[in-house]
């Protein structure tokens, strides 16, 4: 009889903790709901990171286009669209980064390049305290289109120019390089991703 009493102080009380640490577990989750991060300018500390790349195998899509401004002159227009708050260094930043987006052209007789690139809609420069950083820059957290003029020099020739697309993709951190040919042909002109 003892051992039944025994028996049935221990359950109530192991009963009786279970529901206590219940309590405590849901106390818990509610000031961990209730606790509310700085806001800071840099996109590292934003809510999409650290980025879920399970979602998407790209975090950004890229599309080109040609077109013929003036006689000699053509562009070539760059659509970056992102997703799920990916980002990019503004070719337009002033500090030295490596990862900033760029256009390179392989060495062509055929074509010359203007400088500078456009962008639309022009980033803004803010300062961003990640340690990555630490200073100045603009980042790229919106879909924009970028565009590079450039001259034919032999209109009447057929001709091809390779050239390629770079930038690290954050928060992911990679580098992406986009190879392009533009090929000019019966006066016409063309842009395909080189190996697609």
């Amino acid at each position: 009889m003892i051992k039944y009493i025994i028996l049935g102080i221990t359950l109530l009380f192991s009963i009786s903790c279970k529901k206590e640490n219940k309590v405590e577990m849901k106390q818990e989750k509610s000031v961990a709901q209730n606790i509310k991060t700085d806001n800071f300018t840099s996109p590292y500390y934003n809510n999409n990171y650290p980025y879920d790349i399970s979602k998407s195998n790209m975090p950004y899509e890229l599309t080109m286009k040609t077109f013929q401004l003036r006689t000699d002159t053509h562009s070539l227009e760059i659509d970056m669209l992102l997703h799920q708050g990916a980002f990019f260094v503004s070719p337009k930043s002033k500090g030295d980064f490596k990862g900033k987006f760029r256009v390179e052209f392989s060495e062509s007789k055929h074509i010359e390049l203007e400088d500078g690139i456009l962008e639309s809609p022009l980033s803004k420069e803010t300062f961003d305290p990640h340690p990555y950083v630490n200073g100045y820059v603009n980042w790229v957290k919106e879909n924009t289109i970028y565009i590079k003029n450039f001259k034919i020099l032999t209109p009447k020739e057929n001709f091809t120019v390779t050239g390629v697309i770079k930038f690290v993709i954050e928060p992911r951190c990679t580098l992406e390089e986009i190879p392009f040919i533009i090929v000019h042909e019966h006066g016409e002109l063309r842009v395909r991703r080189d190996g697609c």
